[in-house]
């Protein structure tokens, strides 16, 4: 039988070794490395998207549909090809691969962008908006984010690998000690993992700081300035959520961890910013998708090359 009192002893090493890592883990947020900072009235451009790039959204679509159904036939379905594509053009980046993929869940009103230019949307969302100028505002938020390089993975500096090295050995080492040998933790990468998962940091369910979402706003403002879709329409979504308690429930997601008021004053705010603009004129029939019904998601390449079924997913 072990003495109390090396039980004890034991187990306030245990305690240390693993809560506070635990506790130093949320401090490491700036240890994490940083996208630069996007002037106010410029749209960021990426160049071109590595093969990594690519693989990395498909392979996240790919887990979407394992618990989603795509929703090609919704009747609105050509209506958002053609918001995001005039979007896509409108913000100078239609050079690149994008793809945007409807899920069918009503229930769930959320749009989600990530590395690797994929776009996600939620049939949920569609049945919320009451215009076209509702759902460029929002997916134009969402390409923002890609473009600022908010939805890059995670990247952590030297000294934080350093850490997350010492902590994981360390809780191994006291959980075997704890454990007599019983339980053991192997591998690397778990705390990092640990550290993703409890701070929203994974692709899918990321939470943005305040900064990140007021850039984003800003520079969603600039290509809807760009575009035929007026930005005030993002001002008035946001009200009518703000308003609306049942709305709120629905959009919990959609928000991410801001709150619909403190999102209206950051809209109000860089609306007041805005030059004020001449409407540009947009042939009525505007339709530049590439959008087949046929197909199980959107696929939206805006240049000369198409983008084949087979190519898609």
């Amino acid at each position: 039988m072990i003495p109390a009192r090396i039980l004890t002893y034991t187990t306030y090493r245990f305690a240390f070794a693993v809560f506070f890592p635990a506790i130093v883990l949320f401090a490491l947020n700036a240890c994490t490395l940083k996208h630069r900072t996007i002037p106010a009235g410029e749209i960021p451009k990426i160049d071109a998207l590595t093969p990594g790039d690519a693989e990395f959204g498909k392979s996240l679509f790919e887990d979407l549909c394992d618990d989603n159904r795509l929703d090609s036939q919704n009747e609105r379905y050509g209506q958002l090809v053609k918001v995001f594509d005039h979007l896509i053009q409108a913000a100078q980046v239609d050079h690149l691969p994008w793809q945007i993929h409807l899920f069918n869940d009503p229930d769930l009103a959320d749009v989600r962008a990530v590395h690797g230019n994929y776009v996600f949307v939620w049939t949920g969302f569609l049945d919320i908006v009451q215009n076209e100028d509702e759902i460029a505002g929002v997916v134009a938020c969402e390409i923002a984010h890609v473009l600022a390089r908010h939805t890059f993975p995670v990247q952590f500096t030297l000294w934080s690998d350093v850490f997350f090295d010492v902590a994981e050995l360390t809780t191994s080492i006291a959980i075997m000690q704890l454990t007599h040998g019983a339980v053991s933790v192997n591998g690397r990468g778990w705390m990092k993992w640990a550290y993703v998962e409890i701070s929203d940091l994974d692709p899918l369910d990321r939470e943005y700081s305040e900064a990140d979402e007021r850039e984003a706003t800003m520079i969603a403002m600039q290509i809807l300035q760009r575009s035929k879709y007026d930005p005030e329409a993002m001002l008035t979504f946001w009200q009518r959520v703000q308003q609306d308690e049942t709305l709120q429930i629905k959009v919990k997601r959609l928000n991410r961890e801001l709150a619909p008021q403190r999102r209206t004053e950051i809209v109000e705010e860089l609306l007041r910013q805005l030059p004020q603009r001449a409407k540009p004129h947009f042939p009525d029939n505007l339709n530049t998708g590439q959008y087949n019904p046929g197909l199980p998601a959107l696929q939206i390449q805006s240049t000369s090359k198409s983008i084949h079924p087979s190519e898609g997913s």
